[in-house]
């Protein structure tokens, strides 16, 4: 943490015009809309790379409500935005991820999905963090083998806890990011509701995890009896063409992780069109 900060002060902030997450899951909930989640914030177009500064300003500028990006951690302990563990797929080098620090890192570029060499170099959570605040983007996070209360504390840190929500996989790394911030949204599957339920979590900044396909009827509407919003993919059915956009919408899902943004924006609209705080 940093020496002298307020970490109370710092989970109160939250960029101006913006709902903290759960008060913008709640008014996608409420007003009944479908918001988009770039999913590693890019790659979709060609001269932007997946996990790439570029990438999220491009996210923003389409009016995704969220850019998802993936954490690893460096050999000197920095937190850069990275999916692979290896360097191979996605830069100018190769490589162990883990194995090497930020200054070595931070020497190559990143590739679109065409492997042709971009201006982007590895970014850090907190340049990541820097584009959030720019831009009015929120920040889903999917950790790479990292300590969700880690990484919790790092966003309330950056006075960025209002505009994260992190992705995890079972109650306990849950109440781990709630026992840091209650602010910080949590993206979390659904899969043994009874034990959700019966946790000591709170709801207001839970948003299930449904994966590909939409919940049933019956459990879409249990979800929102708890005031639980709901997120899924469909990259298959995106890549091949075949995904109805307007399906989805009339199945009340609150968040659709996307590789096809600007087709999603399209069909659902910018999210600051229903939910922005002013």
């Amino acid at each position: 943490m940093f020496p002298g900060v307020s970490l109370i002060f710092l989970s109160m902030q939250i960029t101006p015009g913006l709902l903290p997450v759960s008060g913008l899951l709640d008014c996608a909930r409420e007003a009944d809309v479908t918001l988009v989640a770039v999913h590693r914030a890019g790659g979709f177009a060609p001269g932007i790379a997946e996990n790439s500064l570029s990438g999220l300003r491009r996210a923003a500028e389409l009016g995704a409500a969220f850019a998802e990006i993936d954490l690893r951690e460096t050999a000197d302990g920095e937190i850069i935005l990275m999916h692979d563990a290896t360097l191979d797929r996605t830069t100018t080098a190769s490589g162990a991820v883990a194995e090497q620090t930020l200054e070595d890192l931070q020497a190559h570029y990143l590739v679109d999905s065409e492997g042709h060499r971009t201006a982007d170099r590895i970014p850090t959570l907190a340049d990541a963090y820097e584009i959030a605040r720019e831009t009015g983007l929120y920040l889903e996070l999917d950790l790479k083998g990292l300590s969700p209360a880690r990484i919790a504390e790092l966003a309330l840190a950056e006075g960025m806890a209002g505009q994260s929500l992190i992705i995890i996989y079972d109650v306990e790394e849950a109440g781990a990011i709630q026992a840091v911030s209650t602010d910080i949204g949590i993206s979390l599957p659904f899969t043994d509701r009874d034990i959700v339920l019966n946790s000591e979590l709170q709801f207001s900044s839970l948003m299930a995890w449904a994966g590909r396909g939409v919940p049933d009827a019956r459990t879409e509407a249990f979800l929102t009896g708890q005031g639980i919003e709901t997120a899924i993919h469909d990259f298959p059915a995106e890549a091949d063409g075949s995904i109805d956009y307007a399906f989805i919408d009339a199945q009340h899902v609150e968040l659709l992780a996307s590789d096809d943004p600007e087709a999603a924006v399209r069909a659902f609209g910018r999210w600051e069109s229903y939910c922005r705080a002013d």
